[in-house]
This record gives structure tokens, C-alpha cells and sequence, in this order.
């Protein structure tokens, strides 16, 4: 029988919902949803991986084809003394995939690994970074999220014994201010946040002008709020969308800019002014749902009629 956390992980999960929603989409909007705006140095059916910036990748995760081995994106950040793997990935193959790219394009494997939160496509796999029986690179995350990814949250990686030694090692992020680690000749900025789940991380290299967002973010497709607080959400959004400039590698999607980022802030918004509105007429959350349109101005976003109950069920939960 099918428990009630493992039926959340499945339907309530990134992997569901992304699945949702592009079948909502026409194929065009399908095929636009990844496509690379940077130059490709490497790609699979599952990822390609863009170089974006000095010593800097975005794996851009392809899953639509069928191949779910990493599912939700991650990257690269090269330095003189280190080379940093964002994010764990669906399945350890994705995870040892980035690895190799990181030997190939830096001759190191990395040598610190970070994740932005504990849901099962970011964190699942994070086991693939061990080389050869070795041990892994240093992981980095809050401890929120190692509890989370460890049984306490509704979409954690199933339990998995070489995933527990993954994060009995990990390096405790704080929580409560900015941390960074220093490559040598670049630092880069661990911003912890909120929102999307109860600790996210997001990544940031001030002088690169390049911001890792992970599940903050999503460009292109409907926001999953399984276990997201609305209001956090935006108010974490909003703070880095400060950093106009700055290359946004999303969760899922292709590399967002100023305007992409904007616009979906516009909807994040634009969803509570309606959850608003629903919620004082004395509406339900599914009645919420029924009614809501993205507009037409923010371009398509790939919505699934169970993405939008979600969502609306996220604002009344909070309110």
C-alpha cells in the first residue's frame, strides 16, 4: 500500500507537476521552455550545460523528452582553489554527470557541493558526487533542509542509506545570514531564504553578476507551491530581483534576465491579488483556482488546472 508521504512525493512533487503542466502546452511552448540562450559546451537527452559566465555553467535540465535523470537544474562555479556543484539532482547520474563536466571543464572534480533545498529533484542524488568509493565533496546546506530531506518534509527523497551517509557529513549553512566561500580568486554568496520551501539557499556571485535561485525561481512554467508560503515567496523574490543585472539560473527553465524575472514576479503577485479577492467573496481555494487566468501580458506559463488549485490552497493555508 502506498503511504500517504509517498503518494505527496509523487503527486505533489516537482516531477508530477512539471509533467502537468507541459502536457497543458502547446509543443512550441514545450520546445521553448529549455532552450538554451548561452553557449552549450555540453549536452544529453536529460541537461545541456551553458556557459554563462567566466568559469561559470548552468545545467539546464531537459526532462520533457522522457530522460529524468537530473529533472530540475544545478550548475558549476569554478574558482582558483575550488570548483562548487550546485544541487544534488533527481538521481545520483545526474549528480555524477556534473561531476565529469566539472573534471573536463576545470580538471577538478568539486569540491563543495550546495543545495538550495531539500525537495527530491534537488537533493535526491546527491550521493553521485562520491568518486570511486571515495568520499563526497564538502555538501553544504541548512539544517532545515538535511531534516527535511531526511523524512520530515512532504516531497523528501525516499529513504535511501547511501543518502543518509550523504548528509550526515553536511556542512551546516546559517540560516539566518549571508555566508560565502571563497574560491581564490572569486567569493561566492550562500543568501539563505524562504518561500518555495521552509530553507532555501540561493547562490550568488555579486561580481559575475550570476544568481543560482533554485525552486525560488521558475521561468517559463507554472511555480509549484506544494509546501510554499506565498508571501515569503515573494519577499524573497523580490530581494533578489534586485540584482538586476545578474544571469537567474531558475529551478526550471532556461537562464532568466531582468525581464523574465519581472514578469514572473507579476504573476506571483497577480496570483495573491486574485487569492485576495476570491478569498474575501468567500470562495474556496478550488473555487479560486477555476477562475484564475495568467494574463496574457506575462506570456504563457504552462498552468495546470492542479498547479492552480495548489497554488490558491498555498495563499489560503497562509491567510
Amino acid at each position: 500500500m502506498t503511504s500517504r508521504r509517498d503518494f505527496l512525493r509523487v503527486s505533489g512533487g516537482c516531477v508530477a507537476h512539471v509533467l502537468l503542466s507541459s502536457s497543458c502546452a502547446s509543443a512550441s511552448a514545450r520546445r521553448r521552455w529549455t532552450s538554451p540562450l548561452h553557449p552549450t559546451v555540453s549536452a544529453t537527452p536529460f541537461a545541456h550545460l551553458d556557459a554563462i559566465g567566466p568559469e561559470t555553467w548552468a545545467l539546464i535540465s531537459t526532462p520533457l523528452a522522457g530522460d529524468r535523470t537530473t529533472f530540475g537544474n544545478g550548475g558549476i562555479i569554478a574558482g582558483r582553489d575550488g570548483v562548487i556543484a550546485v544541487e544534488g539532482f533527481y538521481r545520483p547520474a545526474g549528480a555524477t554527470w556534473l561531476a565529469e563536466r566539472c573534471r573536463e571543464l576545470t580538471g577538478r572534480w568539486p569540491t563543495h557541493v550546495v543545495l538550495t533545498h531539500y525537495h527530491l529533484d534537488h537533493a535526491g542524488g546527491v550521493q553521485g558526487y562520491a568518486r570511486d568509493g571515495s568520499a563526497l565533496p564538502m555538501v553544504r546546506s541548512t539544517d532545515t533542509t538535511r531534516t527535511l530531506a531526511l523524512g520530515g518534509g512532504p516531497v523528501a527523497p525516499p529513504k535511501d542509506a547511501a543518502l543518509e551517509r550523504a548528509f550526515a557529513d553536511v556542512v551546516i549553512v546559517d540560516a539566518t545570514r549571508t555566508s560565502r566561500i571563497d574560491l581564490g580568486n572569486r567569493v561566492v554568496e550562500l543568501v539563505p531564504l524562504r518561500g518555495h520551501s521552509a530553507s532555501d539557499l540561493a547562490i550568488v556571485d555579486e561580481d559575475a553578476g550570476i544568481t543560482f535561485a533554485g525552486d525560488l525561481l521558475w521561468n517559463g512554467m507554472f511555480p509549484n507551491f506544494v509546501d510554499a508560503t506565498p508571501s515569503q515567496l515573494i519577499a524573497s523574490m523580490t530581494q533578489l530581483s534586485k540584482r538586476a543585472g545578474h544571469a537567474f539560473v531558475p529551478g526550471h527553465g532556461g537562464v532568466a534576465g531582468r525581464v523574465r524575472v519581472a514578469r514572473y514576479l507579476d504573476l506571483l503577485n497577480d496570483l495573491g491579488a486574485h487569492a485576495g479577492r476570491e478569498r474575501a467573496a468567500g470562495r474556496t481555494a478550488v473555487e479560486a483556482a477555476a477562475t484564475y487566468r495568467v494574463p496574457a501580458l506575462l506570456g504563457d506559463w504552462m498552468a495546470s488546472t492542479s498547479g492552480l488549485e495548489r497554488a490558491m490552497t498555498a495563499w489560503w493555508r497562509e491567510q
